[in-house]
């Protein structure tokens, strides 16, 4: 977040060169998005400067570019399609509103600081994810390239000659060869634009192009609340939500990385909503942080929020003074910068090596991977986490299994002498359950059964010494184990509750079934206990 300590003279040199190269990097880019997403170049445009400035202003990544993406532009085409189809006259106020709906999401995402959540994605999703939105990235640019749509396409002569077709695949190779020490003085992109602007205007060659943006700013434009596209507004925005928070945060984490400082993702989520619920109210595309943009504002010297700011700014500055030269833009340029992105952002690495990780893993990532093309991104994400996390809940309870253990005198080993001793002198008359290290609910039915094949012929001590926490379902399935030992009479005791399971239990009222003096602060007390009631 921008305070006044980011305004001197040692940073803001480095913090301008920044942002004058990130700006050069991200206007093709905005102008691409723009195009894609069906509302128009200046909706990339002004997604840029809005959720640039906002998301620097107030955000928790100091270094951080935010503006259009991949991801978030695909969701919109899939939005604005959507919501037009349904409703022609109010779709497309529906589908901006949803962006500021995102952005109030986003901000209540911070406040409840739940960023630390968002990150918690295993990889197989995000690659499968990431992956996936570069096909549907690539299969968008398919008609800008060709002149026709997937369904319509032939690979003839005609097509592949269309001067269109061949001025994009031009570009591709501009993109793909451009040698990678000339990138940091002028990116691909823009040399990609640069030559197929001069190849237009000079070659007379009829061509599509982006058209002129006007030097006027965005009209406000009031949210349209649209009852019959209720539900499909809130599922979309939680999408924009979650989709900007992941860019967002992900590219913070690369920040943090590089620059050896560390970002406050609760503050970055508020800023990255901010920008997004204004720019829903201003007709511009959805924003989240770009990782691209954001690298190159910190190799260029940016290290505070000026440089997000200043690189908003700049982009303004450029609209309002030379937005009519967009006319004179190929958009077999942007298709073809939009297609390099797509294919870039497959992760080709884990595609590669798939061969070499676990079945799970491979299945998880190629089925993310079809369902964000097939389906939507939505269904993909929520699908990928699910499958994910049970089976990772599988598979840390069967190491939480490993931490609950019963044991009679002859298997006694662990204990102190003095324990041991006063075990074997009760010649198998106790059984201890020993808990330790946490215990999630997933572990509860194991604890259940362990204990039920058990001899339950005797005296029961739940020793909890190593014991740190005990979820709910587990407090439960202990308390079922109680109940179940005292309904056919037999003693059970409880030893070494800390502090943090002792207000789990009281919550629950567990130690009322226990008698008080059936509860003891180690477990020697309680063998104790329990030898001088056998003799």
């Amino acid at each position: 977040m921008l305070s006044l300590s980011h305004f001197n003279k040692h940073t803001i040199k480095g913090d301008i060169f920044g942002a004058l190269t990130s700006t050069i990097v991200a206007l093709p880019f905005a102008l691409a998005f723009g195009v894609t997403s069906g509302a128009g170049a200046s909706a990339g445009i002004y997604c840029a400067i809005i959720t640039g400035l906002f998301a620097s202003l107030f955000g928790g990544t100091n270094q951080q570019i935010s503006g259009p993406n991949t991801g978030l532009t695909v969701a919109m085409v899939a939005i604005l399609t959507s919501f037009v189809a349904q409703s022609p006259e109010n779709g497309i106020a529906a589908a901006f509103t949803v962006v500021s709906l995102a952005g109030l999401f986003q901000m209540l995402f911070g406040f409840f600081k739940l960023g630390k959540y968002f990150i918690l994605v295993s990889y197989p999703v995000i690659s499968g994810f990431t992956s996936g939105i570069g096909v549907l990235i690539i299969l968008s640019q398919i008609e800008p390239l060709f002149g026709h749509s997937l369904s319509e396409l032939n690979l003839s002569i005609n097509t592949l000659s269309n001067p269109a077709t061949l001025l994009g695949f031009a570009c591709l190779l501009v993109l793909f060869l451009w040698p990678q020490k000339y990138s940091r003085i002028v990116p691909a992109s823009i040399v990609a634009v640069i030559g197929a602007t001069l190849f237009f205007i000079f070659s007379g060659v009829d061509l599509p192009v982006v058209g002129a943006i006007s030097s006027e700013l965005p009209s406000f434009n009031m949210p349209v609340w649209e009852s019959a596209l209720a539900g499909e507004m809130i599922k979309s925005a939680l999408l924009i939500a979650t989709l900007s928070t992941l860019d967002s945060l992900m590219t913070s984490l690369t920040v943090d990385s590089i620059s050896n400082e560390l970002h406050d993702s609760d503050q970055e989520l508020v800023g990255q909503g901010i920008g997004n619920f204004v720019a829903g109210l201003f007709g511009a595309l959805p924003g989240g942080g770009a990782t691209m943009r954001t690298v190159t504002n910190l190799r260029a010297g940016g290290t505070t929020p000026l440089s997000g700011i200043l690189h908003a700014l700049f982009i303004l500055a450029i609209v309002l003074w030379a937005g009519e030269y967009t006319a004179y833009i190929p958009v077999a340029v942007l298709a073809a910068i939009l297609t390099h992105v797509g294919i870039s952002i497959i992760d080709w690495n884990f595609l590669k090596r798939i061969h070499q990780v676990p079945l799970f893993s491979a299945g998880l990532m190629v089925s993310t991977m079809v369902m964000a093309v097939a389906f939507d991104l939505v269904t993909a994400v929520l699908i990928g986490v699910f499958v994910a996390n049970l089976v990772t809940i599988r598979r840390l309870s069967e190491i939480q299994l490993d931490n609950i253990n019963l044991y009679t005198a002859k298997d006694a080993e662990h204990l102190s002498e003095p324990e041991k001793q006063l075990l074997i002198s009760m010649e198998d008359s106790v059984l201890l359950l020993n808990i330790s290290g946490p215990i999630g609910f997933g572990v509860a039915r194991g604890l259940k059964q362990s204990v039920s094949k058990a001899d339950q012929d005797k005296a029961l001590l739940i020793d909890l010494t190593d014991a740190r926490f005990i979820g709910i379902t587990s407090t439960i399935a202990i308390e079922e184990i109680i109940v179940s030992y005292q309904n056919q009479g037999r003693e059970v005791l409880l030893s070494s509750v800390c502090e943090r399971v002792r207000n789990d239990f009281t919550k629950l009222k567990l130690l009322e079934k226990i008698p008080a003096e059936h509860i003891f602060n180690t477990r020697l007390d309680a063998l104790n206990y329990l030898k001088k009631k056998s003799i």
